[in-house]
């Protein structure tokens, strides 16, 4: 291998040391890697908290809305076991007071006493055995119950009755009645007493502020049938609820998990609790609606996404500017550094390499030269050194100047190495004077072919500033091992031997003998 002139090996030493903490952090900064890899780490910590933050909220409002949907349902049951109580005390007064003052003579002492609820209100009626209604506080009554469910049930038991909601045809509104059983002596069934009262008195309790337009309040009957149910403004009942909602009893309340579910009855999906009314066959049940309890932690999720992407834009655009700058100080150290091998490698190119002919010069052949006979000592090869030299070249110089010398020279040099095989070697000494190295040579006849085949090629025609001239060149060759095991040796015979060719006549090659 060449040994490196003493310009590049100074150059060399001018740079930083691989292994220096400022070599490595140049080269962290310039990779190609660095920022794409730290804009991919802000992205994902901003976008990963984005998310979290809206995943942590939205848990809380679910939660917050499982709990409230919880008290609601408790605070309903409260509401409607005071009015179901009021109701049922009206009731057992009158059960009460019809055995002692009869039928029709109770309602009006009960009144007059003031025993009796509002008549705006509430209505109270009495129906005998046969259904008839013979007793009521309002004028406009049913006049018989008898196909009533609640009057066949109240016939088999004695438990209070709430019956399904009835539209009023003249109002418009449900009346919802509940009723119990009136005995005679001996208990026997003597007909019923039935309190009517609008439907709407059990969920006058709806407050829009915090149930908002798609909330719920409702009671259900045993047979799974709604006696009345609120949503916003509107006021229904008689709906089958296909109840599956579990129901919380004061004992369990702590444990029970609400989920949001669609209700079957409106579609609506909601966070829904039911509670079961102690002593009475209902169960009430209050409802929030998932889409507006939700909507607050939807609004929050829009924000945060727009702060999200607007941080990832800045983020990109950050790191876009950073990753231009370091991709501008990469190319900025890429041509440093392709200037100064590409220095180092003219320097290296002029100290071995002839300026005129750019043909390797003395230093290099002699490098190549040495190289070439390890090689052939090794394998145990043969090579040859033709040294060659222009015959009567000082008169081109003296008759047509040294340009056309060094044109001469040039064009020498051309021919030389049309003649070579690529793994041999012209070089050119000095003045006149070329030396051709033949490595891998397998017989010695082969030396003197390619010394005619140069001769052939040298006494050739040349046009020099405008005229036709002929040169020869006599050739002196030397192999190795025959003549010499070292480069100064076969050079020196095969020089010796090209004076043994001039003195022949020239135009003519000579083996070293």
């Amino acid at each position: 291998m060449v040994d490196l002139p003493a310009d590049e090996a100074t150059l060399k030493d001018t740079s930083i040391p691989a292994s220096t903490p400022g070599h490595w952090f140049s080269h962290v900064i310039e990779s190609r890697f660095l920022f794409p890899a730290i804009a991919v780490v802000a992205l994902a910590a901003i976008w990963v908290t984005t998310l979290k933050l809206i995943e942590f909220e939205r848990a809380a409002a679910q939660q917050s809305a499982a709990t409230l949907s919880h008290s609601l349902a408790q605070t309903y049951e409260s509401q409607v076991v005071r009015a179901l109580r009021e109701i049922d005390q009206t009731l057992k007064t009158v059960k009460a007071a019809y055995k002692v003052w009869g039928m029709q003579e109770v309602l009006p002492k009960l009144k007059s006493r003031d025993l009796l609820p509002p008549a705006l209100v509430f209505v109270v009626s009495i129906a005998d055995s046969s259904g008839d209604v013979l007793a009521s506080t309002s004028s406009s009554r049913m006049s018989n119950v008898a196909d009533k469910d609640l009057f066949q049930s109240q016939r088999e038991t004695d438990a209070i009755s709430i019956s399904r909601a009835r539209l009023d045809p003249e109002t418009g509104v449900w009346v919802l009645t509940i009723s119990r059983r009136l005995n005679m002596a001996g208990e026997t069934f003597s007909g019923i007493v039935m309190l009517s009262v609008d439907a709407a008195y059990f969920v006058s309790g709806y407050e829009n502020a915090i149930l908002a337009e798609h909330g719920m309040l409702g009671i259900i009957g045993s047979d799974g049938v709604f006696r009345v149910r609120r949503s916003g403004k509107t006021v229904t009942a008689n709906d089958r609820s296909h109840y599956r909602i579990p129901v919380i009893h004061a004992e369990d309340e702590a444990h029970i998990e609400t989920t949001p579910q669609t209700n079957a009855w409106d579609g609506v999906r909601r966070y829904t609790s039911a509670r079961e009314v102690y002593g009475f066959p209902v169960v009430v049940i209050a409802g929030l609606s998932e889409d507006e309890q939700l909507a607050a932690v939807r609004h929050s999720k829009q924000i945060y996404l727009w702060r999200a992407a607007v941080a990832s834009l800045v983020v990109i655009l950050l790191i876009a500017v950073m990753g231009r700058m370091s991709h501008q100080l990469a190319l900025n150290r890429q041509r440093a550094v392709a200037h100064h091998i590409a220095h180092a490698a003219r320097v290296e190119y002029i100290a071995y390499h002839d300026s005129l002919t750019t043909l390797p010069n003395r230093s290099l052949f002699s490098k190549l030269l040495g190289h070439s006979i390890s090689q052939a000592h090794r394998y145990k090869r043969q090579l040859a050194v033709l040294f060659l030299d222009l015959d009567h070249f000082k008169n081109i110089n003296d008759t047509l100047g040294h340009e056309a010398g060094d044109q001469l020279l040039r064009e020498v040099a051309a021919r030389l190495k049309n003649c070579l095989r690529d793994s041999d070697t012209v070089a050119r000494l000095g003045g006149d004077e070329f030396v051709v190295m033949l490595s891998e040579l397998d017989v010695e006849k082969y030396a003197a072919t390619v010394a005619r085949k140069i001769l052939a090629a040298v006494a050739g025609p040349f046009v020099l500033a405008g005229q036709a001239r002929s040169v020869t060149a006599s050739i002196g060759i030397s192999t190795y091992p025959q003549d010499g095991l070292d480069e100064q040796t076969l050079t020196k015979n095969a020089d010796v031997a090209m004076y043994k060719a001039k003195e022949g006549g020239k135009n003519n090659f000579r083996f070293y003998s």
